[in-house]
Protein backbone atom coordinates (compact mmCIF):
# COMPACT_ATOMS: atom_id res chain seq x y z
CA UNK A 1 0.00 0.00 0.00
CA UNK A 2 1.28 3.47 -0.96
CA UNK A 3 2.39 5.52 2.04
CA UNK A 4 1.42 8.85 0.50
CA UNK A 5 -2.11 7.59 -0.22
CA UNK A 6 -2.54 6.63 3.43
CA UNK A 7 -1.21 9.98 4.66
CA UNK A 8 -3.56 11.82 2.32
CA UNK A 9 -6.64 9.80 3.32
CA UNK A 10 -5.99 9.30 7.04
CA UNK A 11 -4.08 12.44 8.04
CA UNK A 12 -5.11 15.11 5.53
CA UNK A 13 -8.73 14.09 4.91
CA UNK A 14 -9.09 12.71 8.47
CA UNK A 15 -10.87 9.59 7.20
CA UNK A 16 -11.20 6.54 9.46
CA UNK A 17 -9.67 3.10 8.89
CA UNK A 18 -13.21 1.83 8.27
CA UNK A 19 -13.83 4.40 5.53
CA UNK A 20 -10.53 3.66 3.81
CA UNK A 21 -11.08 -0.10 4.11
CA UNK A 22 -14.48 0.17 2.40
CA UNK A 23 -12.93 1.92 -0.59
CA UNK A 24 -10.18 -0.70 -0.85
CA UNK A 25 -12.47 -3.66 -0.02
CA UNK A 26 -10.13 -4.69 2.78
CA UNK A 27 -10.45 -5.26 6.50
CA UNK A 28 -10.09 -2.11 8.70
CA UNK A 29 -7.43 -3.91 10.76
CA UNK A 30 -5.36 -4.30 7.59
CA UNK A 31 -5.51 -0.55 6.99
CA UNK A 32 -4.50 0.05 10.61
CA UNK A 33 -1.52 -2.33 10.19
CA UNK A 34 -0.41 -0.35 7.10
CA UNK A 35 -0.48 2.86 9.13
CA UNK A 36 1.69 1.22 11.78
CA UNK A 37 4.05 -0.16 9.12
CA UNK A 38 4.75 3.36 7.80
CA UNK A 39 4.85 4.84 11.34
CA UNK A 40 1.88 7.06 10.51
CA UNK A 41 0.55 8.30 13.89
CA UNK A 42 -2.90 6.87 14.59
CA UNK A 43 -5.72 8.67 16.37
CA UNK A 44 -7.16 7.26 19.61
CA UNK A 45 -10.44 5.44 19.12
CA UNK A 46 -13.70 7.17 20.03
CA UNK A 47 -14.36 10.65 21.37
CA UNK A 48 -13.28 13.71 19.47
CA UNK A 49 -11.06 11.74 17.09
CA UNK A 50 -13.87 9.69 15.49
CA UNK A 51 -16.17 11.20 12.92
CA UNK A 52 -19.84 10.79 13.74
CA UNK A 53 -19.26 9.98 17.41
CA UNK A 54 -20.77 11.91 20.29
CA UNK A 55 -18.53 14.69 21.46
CA UNK A 56 -18.22 15.48 25.14
CA UNK A 57 -21.06 17.73 26.22
CA UNK A 58 -22.92 17.36 22.91
CA UNK A 59 -25.56 14.80 23.98
CA UNK A 60 -28.90 16.49 23.31
CA UNK A 61 -30.71 14.16 25.74
CA UNK A 62 -28.82 15.19 28.86
CA UNK A 63 -31.38 16.22 31.47
CA UNK A 64 -34.33 15.29 29.24
CA UNK A 65 -36.84 12.43 29.34
CA UNK A 66 -39.50 11.00 27.04
CA UNK A 67 -43.01 12.13 27.86
CA UNK A 68 -45.59 9.50 28.87
CA UNK A 69 -47.20 9.44 25.42
CA UNK A 70 -43.85 8.67 23.73
CA UNK A 71 -43.04 6.03 26.36
CA UNK A 72 -46.36 4.31 25.66
CA UNK A 73 -45.73 4.34 21.89
CA UNK A 74 -42.32 2.73 22.43
CA UNK A 75 -43.86 0.17 24.80
CA UNK A 76 -46.60 -0.71 22.27
CA UNK A 77 -44.07 -1.05 19.46
CA UNK A 78 -41.99 -3.47 21.54
CA UNK A 79 -45.04 -5.59 22.34
CA UNK A 80 -45.86 -5.74 18.63
CA UNK A 81 -42.30 -6.98 18.00
CA UNK A 82 -42.82 -9.81 20.48
CA UNK A 83 -41.00 -8.33 23.48
CA UNK A 84 -42.35 -8.99 26.97
CA UNK A 85 -42.00 -6.96 30.19
CA UNK A 86 -38.80 -8.00 31.95
CA UNK A 87 -40.40 -7.55 35.37
CA UNK A 88 -43.10 -9.94 36.55
CA UNK A 89 -44.54 -9.26 40.00
CA UNK A 90 -41.60 -6.94 40.61
CA UNK A 91 -38.90 -9.51 39.76
CA UNK A 92 -36.89 -10.12 36.59
CA UNK A 93 -38.68 -12.84 34.62
CA UNK A 94 -35.46 -14.89 34.22
CA UNK A 95 -34.77 -15.05 37.96
CA UNK A 96 -36.57 -18.37 38.47
CA UNK A 97 -36.09 -19.75 34.93
CA UNK A 98 -33.78 -22.72 34.37
CA UNK A 99 -30.73 -22.01 32.20
CA UNK A 100 -32.03 -24.41 29.54
CA UNK A 101 -35.18 -22.27 29.19
CA UNK A 102 -33.20 -19.07 28.58
CA UNK A 103 -33.91 -17.71 25.04
CA UNK A 104 -30.17 -17.56 24.26
CA UNK A 105 -29.34 -21.02 25.63
CA UNK A 106 -27.06 -22.97 23.26
CA UNK A 107 -27.23 -26.36 24.94
CA UNK A 108 -23.88 -25.66 26.60
CA UNK A 109 -22.06 -25.54 23.26
CA UNK A 110 -20.07 -22.32 23.66
CA UNK A 111 -17.24 -23.79 25.82
CA UNK A 112 -17.48 -26.97 23.75
CA UNK A 113 -16.89 -24.99 20.56
CA UNK A 114 -13.86 -23.28 22.06
CA UNK A 115 -12.41 -26.61 23.09
CA UNK A 116 -13.13 -28.12 19.66
CA UNK A 117 -11.59 -25.33 17.61
CA UNK A 118 -8.43 -25.27 19.73
CA UNK A 119 -7.85 -29.04 19.53
CA UNK A 120 -4.90 -30.60 17.68
CA UNK A 121 -7.33 -32.79 15.71
CA UNK A 122 -9.07 -29.70 14.33
CA UNK A 123 -5.77 -27.99 13.44
CA UNK A 124 -4.68 -31.06 11.45
CA UNK A 125 -8.08 -31.31 9.77
CA UNK A 126 -7.89 -27.66 8.73
CA UNK A 127 -4.62 -28.34 6.91
CA UNK A 128 -6.23 -31.20 5.02
CA UNK A 129 -9.17 -29.01 3.93
CA UNK A 130 -6.83 -26.29 2.66
CA UNK A 131 -4.79 -28.81 0.68
CA UNK A 132 -7.82 -30.59 -0.74
CA UNK A 133 -9.52 -27.34 -1.82
CA UNK A 134 -6.26 -25.81 -3.15
CA UNK A 135 -6.77 -22.58 -1.15
CA UNK A 136 -9.78 -21.76 -3.36
CA UNK A 137 -13.26 -20.70 -2.23
CA UNK A 138 -15.53 -23.55 -3.32
CA UNK A 139 -18.40 -21.15 -3.97
CA UNK A 140 -16.96 -18.22 -5.94
CA UNK A 141 -13.57 -19.64 -6.99
CA UNK A 142 -11.43 -16.88 -5.47
CA UNK A 143 -7.89 -17.94 -4.56
CA UNK A 144 -6.66 -17.16 -1.07
CA UNK A 145 -3.38 -15.69 -2.31
CA UNK A 146 -4.98 -12.75 -4.13
CA UNK A 147 -4.12 -9.47 -2.41
CA UNK A 148 -7.71 -8.42 -1.70
CA UNK A 149 -8.83 -11.74 -0.18
CA UNK A 150 -5.82 -12.95 1.82
CA UNK A 151 -6.67 -13.73 5.44
CA UNK A 152 -10.43 -13.84 4.86
CA UNK A 153 -11.18 -17.55 4.44
CA UNK A 154 -13.29 -19.78 6.70
CA UNK A 155 -13.92 -23.50 6.98
CA UNK A 156 -17.63 -24.27 6.94
CA UNK A 157 -19.49 -27.29 8.36
CA UNK A 158 -22.01 -28.42 5.71
CA UNK A 159 -23.89 -30.49 8.28
CA UNK A 160 -24.22 -28.32 11.37
CA UNK A 161 -21.58 -28.26 14.11
CA UNK A 162 -24.40 -29.37 16.42
CA UNK A 163 -24.16 -32.88 14.90
CA UNK A 164 -21.22 -34.23 16.89
CA UNK A 165 -20.47 -37.26 14.73
CA UNK A 166 -19.92 -35.03 11.65
CA UNK A 167 -17.63 -32.42 13.22
CA UNK A 168 -14.37 -34.13 12.25
CA UNK A 169 -15.64 -35.50 8.92
CA UNK A 170 -13.43 -34.13 6.12
CA UNK A 171 -16.26 -34.58 3.60
CA UNK A 172 -18.44 -32.35 5.79
CA UNK A 173 -16.06 -29.39 5.53
CA UNK A 174 -15.61 -26.87 2.74
CA UNK A 175 -13.33 -23.85 2.30
CA UNK A 176 -15.17 -20.56 1.73
CA UNK A 177 -14.13 -16.91 1.60
CA UNK A 178 -15.65 -14.70 4.30
CA UNK A 179 -18.22 -13.14 1.95
CA UNK A 180 -19.42 -16.51 0.65
CA UNK A 181 -19.57 -17.94 4.16
CA UNK A 182 -21.87 -15.07 5.16
CA UNK A 183 -23.95 -15.67 2.04
CA UNK A 184 -24.31 -19.41 2.82
CA UNK A 185 -25.86 -18.60 6.20
CA UNK A 186 -28.07 -15.80 4.85
CA UNK A 187 -31.61 -15.80 3.47
CA UNK A 188 -30.14 -15.16 0.01
CA UNK A 189 -28.99 -18.79 -0.05
CA UNK A 190 -32.52 -19.91 -0.90
CA UNK A 191 -31.37 -23.31 -2.26
CA UNK A 192 -29.40 -24.11 0.94
CA UNK A 193 -26.14 -24.53 -0.93
CA UNK A 194 -23.49 -26.07 1.37
CA UNK A 195 -26.20 -26.67 4.00
CA UNK A 196 -27.54 -30.15 4.75
CA UNK A 197 -29.94 -31.11 7.52
CA UNK A 198 -28.63 -34.31 9.01
CA UNK A 199 -32.13 -35.69 9.65
CA UNK A 200 -33.05 -35.51 5.93
CA UNK A 201 -29.83 -36.82 4.46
Amino acid sequence: MDEQYLINEYITKKRTCNDIAKDLKRDPKTVWSWLKKYNIPTRPRGGDSSTGSFKKGSNLWVGKKHNEETKQKIRDARFRDGHVPYLRNGEHWLKSVASSAHPNYKNGLSPERQSFYSSIEWVELVKKVWRRDNSICKNCGKHHDTETIRGNFHIHHIISFQVKEKRFDLDNLVLLCKECHRWVHSKKNSNNKFLIKWETR
